[in-house]
């Protein structure tokens, strides 16, 4: 080895010699079982030809020699034959030597004493020298002259010692850590010579380069952490510029990615590991989520489908609970079938009180479980008054149309659907059931809705068949309301209908048949106890004609009904005017089967929301309408909203890292009636303790709903205050917390994962490979070296040359020739 210059540059020159006919099979062992069996039957007849009773026949040392030295040929061909890793090419080209050698001597020593010591050691001289052409020209011998940049490039080889890479991903496989060293030291195989390779294994504990990549061998894979930023940085702090990573991707250290966007260095990182999130032959059971809905009506039994999934528990049996807080609402048995494919679990249970609940999935850990991470899993809902389906009929559109339905498709307890006619046979369609786009016509149809309103239609706005689903939807208990118009009533010719009983008054005609004097209504002693005048009496004439104590704007006349049924309750009248000598009714209310029916006679009631919300004060519209609604439903326990409001929801209260949240609030307003107009912003705490302010988006799909998608940047907990403001007021306020999980627990997650690796590599300017792909990866490492850093080489074949060829024609005719001067055969 010489330090020289090439071009100016300081080179490393080494000779090398080496024999490019050891490729594929290692024919020379076939020559050295050949030899020695040749050997062995050359000192069989030698024996067999002595004479018995010579006494130099049994000192004779010429063919027992023969005879071990066929014994040690054949053992040699053999073993280079069975076993691949014996067969090194210097003892070969020297054993298959000595065994030429050694036939030469023995063919020569028969005739030593006939020519003397001078001659025979000519021939065997000649004969050697031919041997060990022949053998030259079979082994090929190649003299190298190679040059070293004296400056080689440095490559790191880093390996992550972590406690995911222990895993197997298969039965009977190697670990990912295992396999991981196999397939460094194939890589180191391939770069020889082309870099200055150093070795690093990261687990936390080894923060230098390992003196040799035997050492790999000797560490545990049982790191606690994986900070792969760290791990390059540690590369870069020992003189590394480009570094191969063999990993999982599973980063849960504290530094970021982003970091390492200045470092110089270029990463090529090799993916290892299964991207499936469960290991096969790690024994594991998992709560992969809990799938259920996110809101519910109290009462209502609501059904949550778990979803588990295990490995290397076949056939075990397990309980799992539903748990609120300590209490357990229903449990399950459940025989494992461990695989891919995900089991579920459904659990029934009916929540009994309004209000945020927390339930929490869970499964008792067992011993041979690797990680308890997986064990349980909590799933918040929202539990509220139940929904009222509203179906909303109107035959024209007219002022008190809008308001109505604005006002009760922002009741947070209502779910309405308006059909507004807009001229005969179509219809405006507004409402959460996209699947209606007409008016019912199948007594499945009717039966979604609890409360049915009709507007100003004539009887023949519905046709028999649809009158008698009608009629029959209440009596097995639905509500129904018909309000005041120009076309309905007696004047539409509904007395003369089949759903004629199902009217809370008689529908003979009146005379006239609108009233049209202005009035403020003047409740009954019926009504003033009505819970549908709860808390907004006040708002109306007393039952004995005192005026009302809040001014309410008058209504516009109403239809003139001509009695109240026997079995009706009349709630509301106007004072102002008399119908059959008694006060018109304005309100009146009656069961009908298992249902409700009313037959409200004013059509003005928007007076009531805009006159006030103009002059800003508070109306009783809002209330007045929702409490109807909720009597005729049956439902008069659920409360109308005295108020504004805001509820937060959040889907779950454990966030995996690197999952997005979803926060989402619902709001209503002074009159409590979700508005979309209000500015909704969240303050979140995170565990850094730092403050920072989210703004929150209206969804105009769902009235009252406001939404938005965050990434927690760091693991830990999570505080929200959440604020609805409107004309610079307070709405009102909630607030809730989530975590966001690190995976410290370094086998709480066990899937590779790949789009980490893929992101180091971007980020570092270098390229992802699989474990697979190693081969491939070396190639392009050797195709980035620059040419004056690449290692030249320059061959000199000693086998094919004329020079060769001529020395041994040489030596076997003078050999020949002598053979023949000094008579020999």
């Amino acid at each position: 080895m010489v330090l020289v210059r090439v071009n100016e540059m300081p080179v490393i020159a080494t000779v090398s010699l080496h024999f490019s006919g050891q490729q594929g099979f290692a024919w020379w062992g076939v020559v050295a079982l050949a030899a020695g069996i040749a050997l062995g039957v050359y000192s069989w007849l030698h024996l067999r030809q002595a004479v018995p009773d010579s006494p130099t026949t049994a000192h004779e040392p010429m063919p027992w020699t023969a005879m071990i030295a066929a014994a040690v040929a054949i053992i040699y061909g053999l073993t280079v034959l069975i076993f691949p890793t014996t067969r090194e090419i210097f003892i070969a080209v020297l054993f298959t030597f000595a065994i030429a050698g050694l036939a030469v001597w023995l063919f020569y020593k028969r005739v030593y004493q006939v020519l003397g010591k001078r001659r025979i050691l000519s021939l065997f001289s000649l004969r050697l020298a031919g041997m060990a052409f022949i053998l030259l020209l079979m082994f090929q011998p190649v003299l190298a002259w190679i040059t070293v940049p004296h400056n080689m490039p440095s490559l790191g080889i880093m390996i992550d010692a972590s406690g995911s890479m222990s895993v197997n991903d298969q039965p009977n496989e190697p670990s990912r850590y295992l396999l991981s060293v196999q397939a460094a030291h194939m890589l180191i195989h391939n770069l020889k010579g082309h870099f200055a390779v150093k070795c690093f294994a990261y687990d936390g504990i080894h923060n230098a380069p390992l003196t040799s990549p035997a050492q790999w061998t000797a560490i545990a894979p049982d790191g606690k952490l994986t900070d792969l930023p760290a791990a390059i940085k540690l590369a870069v702090n020992s003189g590394v510029h480009q570094l191969v990573l063999f990993s999982d991707g599973i980063q849960n250290g504290p530094t970021k990615l982003r970091t390492l966007a200045h470092l110089p260095i270029r990463v090529y990182p090799v993916r290892v590991g299964s991207t499936s999130t469960h290991a096969r032959g790690v024994p594991q059971i998992e709560i992969v989520r809990v799938n259920g809905p996110q809101t519910a009506p109290v009462d209502t039994q609501v059904t949550l489908t778990t979803l588990i999934r295990s490995s290397a528990f076949n056939d075990r049996t397990i309980h799992v609970y539903l748990m609120q807080g300590k209490k357990t609402l229903a449990q399950h048995r459940l025989v494992l079938h461990s695989g891919p494919v995900p089991q579920t679990v459904q659990f029934k249970f009916t929540p009994q009180k309004v209000g945020r609940l927390v339930l929490t999935a869970r499964i008792p850990v067992d011993p041979a479980e690797r990680t308890t991470a997986g064990n349980k899993q909590q799933f918040p809902m929202l539990i509220t008054n139940p929904k009222i389906a509203v179906l909303y009929l109107e035959g024209r559109i007219r002022p008190e149309v809008g308001p109505l339905e604005q006002d009760l498709s922002t009741d947070p307890n209502v779910d309405l659907v308006s059909l507004i006619q807009t001229r005969p046979g179509y219809f405006m369609v507004r409402g959460a059931n996209k699947h209606l786009t007409a008016l019912p016509d199948t007594l499945a149809q009717w039966q979604q809705f609890k409360v049915i309103i009709l507007g100003d239609v004539r009887s023949s706005f519905l046709t028999r068949g649809q009158q008698d689903q009608l009629k029959e939807v209440i009596r097995n208990g639905a509500g129904f309301i018909m309000i005041g118009g120009q076309q309905n009533f007696a004047s539409g010719d509904w007395g003369q209908s089949d759903l004629a009983s199902a009217f809370p008054i008689h529908l003979q005609s009146v005379q006239p048949p609108q009233l049209d004097s202005a009035f403020v209504p003047q409740l009954t002693a019926f009504g003033a106890q009505s819970p549908i005048f709860q808390g907004i009496a006040t708002w109306f004439n007393t039952p004995g004609g005192a005026p009302a104590k809040n001014q309410l704007p008058k209504l516009a006349g109403c239809v003139a009904f001509a009695a109240a049924k026997p079995g009706a309750t009349v709630l509301l009248t106007d004072p102002e005017a008399q119908v059959g000598g008694r006060p018109a009714i304005v309100l009146a209310v009656q069961h009908y089967g298992k249902g409700r029916a009313a037959a409200f006679a004013a059509d003005t009631t928007y007076r009531w929301q805009l006159a006030l919300r103009t002059m800003g004060l508070r109306s009783p519209y809002h209330r007045f309408w929702g409490q109807l609604i909720r009597w005729l439903a049956g439902e008069s326990k659920i409360k109308t909203s005295k108020g504004s409001s805001v509820t937060a929801m959040i889907r779950r209260e454990r966030y995996d890292t690197g999952h997005m949240v979803h926060l989402r609030v619902e709001v209503t307003d002074a009159r409590g009636q979700l508005t979309r107009y209000a500015h909704v912003s969240a303050v979140m705490t995170g565990p850094d303790g730092k403050a920072r302010v989210v703004a929150l988006h209206a969804r105009y799909s769902n009235i009252g709903m406001y939404t938005r998608n965050f990434m927690p940047p760091v693991p830990g907990h999570y505080h929200l205050v959440f604020t609805a403001l409107r004309h610079g007021k307070t709405l009102g306020t909630d607030s809730t917390d989530f975590y966001v999980i690190a995976a410290v627990g370094e086998m709480d997650k066990l899937a590779a994962e790949p789009q980490t690796l893929q992101r180091i590599a971007s980020i570092t300017r270098g390229s992802y490979s699989e474990l697979s792909g190693i081969n491939a990866l070396g190639r392009r490492l050797k195709a980035s070296i620059s040419h004056e850093n690449q290692v030249q080489r320059t061959s000199f074949p000693l086998y094919n040359n004329k020079l060769f060829f001529v020395l041994f024609i040489a030596s076997l005719t003078l050999e020949w020739f002598l053979r023949r001067k000094w008579q020999l055969q």
